[in-house]
């Protein structure tokens, strides 16, 4: 049997935010660049919740709801929207009010939002409260505060999970950064979560991924057997469907990945001196099918593939992230202004990329639904590390993938040392 792994800190995390919404108490959520949200269970929220959040955080009294629940109150986009939401108008309870401006009223608008009873008719616009809604898909699709609040009000089984909230302000009316949220957050005894945590959550509980089909496969470097799996935000469990519309189910290249399996399911397991041998790769076509010399993915692919069939134990996890995440026409036009003088780096950013914008939720997803558990990681690359790990996959070793560069590629290769941290010693 495979060692037992310790949780991952974001599950606890996740857990006291949930414990704390389904106790009617506050939490602070921070998103990827610092800022956040001081916020409530919306069922809670009465005029001194109110009132704390207008006074303590200091931001725009909001309430994020599924975007179900807007509809059925008859509400529709008015302002920005993102993958995941959108931004209604702004609302006030049509009965129960005076100005709308006062806590009561703003707590009263909040419960008739959150009251399933409640519909087009018990409402006005505009009004004092700004609405955001959310859909099902949440962090998985759009990591924004919003997003993170409504999937852990869903998460913690709220009748309506909507969640009241304020972004959370410094002294000198800027957003504030982490110190000031954590210290508000043990003064107000709130948990404090960020938004990673809950995407990493919603990666490892939700049923992600599945395998759809697979099979043997002989290659130059020796057997494998090939598996393919799906992702989607709402799939079957993992296993072979025996269902003919299961296989005339669309699919796209981005949501379908290839598995590679050296030495069956016993391969899986091992103690440190036998791990499997895994290696994550994501796609790079010019490089992996044509050899494109402006990089060493396709090297670094065959290399892979060779050790992991020599040692007869592990796998090759193929995604599907083209470009660093970013896709392979944006890629082209990275290498247009690589051309004029950027870095790899330099060139993600000016297209307005971040610099890597792969994930590895759903690769640690696939290896953790395959039975992996605890490997030996063929990778230069520390985010790598820590993104599976994260996930509760066991990174026990690392295997280095450094290949003597090209005159073409030394460039590539040193921003890819100096600027994303990846672990090349032979570059001189």
């Amino acid at each position: 049997m495979p060692p037992e792994v310790p949780p991952a800190p974001f599950r606890a995390a996740v857990e006291l935010g949930i414990i704390a919404l389904q106790a009617g108490r506050p939490l602070v959520v921070i998103d990827a660049i610092g800022h956040g949200v001081l916020a409530w269970p919306a069922h809670a929220a009465g005029p001194e919740v109110v009132n704390t959040l207008a006074l303590r955080a200091r931001g725009i009294v909001s309430i994020a709801v599924p975007v179900e629940r807007a509809l059925a109150l008859g509400l529709s986009p008015s302002g920005q929207r993102s993958p995941a939401s959108w931004q209604a108008p702004s609302i006030e309870a049509r009965r129960g009010v005076s100005t709308g401006i006062s806590v009561a009223d703003r707590a009263r608008t909040i419960a008739v939002v959150v009251d399933p009873a409640s519909g087009p008719d018990d409402i006005v616009l505009p009004g004092h409260m700004f609405v955001v809604a959310v859909e099902e898909s949440g962090v998985l699709v759009g990591q924004g505060l919003p997003e993170a609040l409504v999937d852990l009000a869903r998460i913690a089984g709220l009748a309506v999970p909507g969640v009241a909230y304020s972004r959370v302000l410094d002294d000198a009316g800027n957003e504030a950064g982490a110190n000031v949220l954590r210290a508000l957050a043990l003064e107000l005894g709130a948990p404090v979560l960020h938004v990673l945590d809950v995407v990493r959550y919603r990666t490892v509980t939700d049923n992600l991924v599945r395998c759809v089909e697979r099979g043997p496969v002989n290659t130059r470097w020796g057997p494998f057997e090939l598996s393919v799996w799906r992702e989607g935000t709402s799939v079957a469990r993992h296993g072979r469907s025996d269902s003919r519309a299961e296989a005339r189910e669309p699919s796209t290249d981005k949501n379908t990945h290839l598995l590679f399996t050296a030495g069956g399911p016993e391969a899986m397991h091992g103690d440190d001196d036998r791990l499997p041998l895994v290696r994550v790769h994501s796609q790079c076509l010019t490089g992996d099918a044509f050899r494109s010399h402006r990089c060493d993915c396709g090297y670094q692919l065959e290399a892979a593939m060779e050790l992991i069939a020599g040692a007869g134990r592990g796998a090759l996890l193929y995604l599907r992230q083209e470009g660093r995440g970013i896709g392979l026409p944006a890629k082209l036009r990275a290498y247009a202004l690589q051309d004029e003088g950027r870095d790899t780096v330099e060139a993600n950013l000016e297209l307005g990329y971040e610099a890597d914008a792969r994930d590895y939720g759903v690769g640690g997803r696939i290896l953790l639904e395959a039975g992996f558990r605890q490997v030996a990681l063929i990778t230069n690359n520390p985010r790598k590390i820590s993104g599976l790990e994260a996930l509760g996959l066991h990174v026990a070793r690392r295997v280095p993938a450094e290949l003597p560069p090209l005159a073409e590629n030394l460039r590539y290769l040193r921003s890819k040392k100096e600027k994303l941290g990846h672990m090349l010693q032979g570059l001189g």
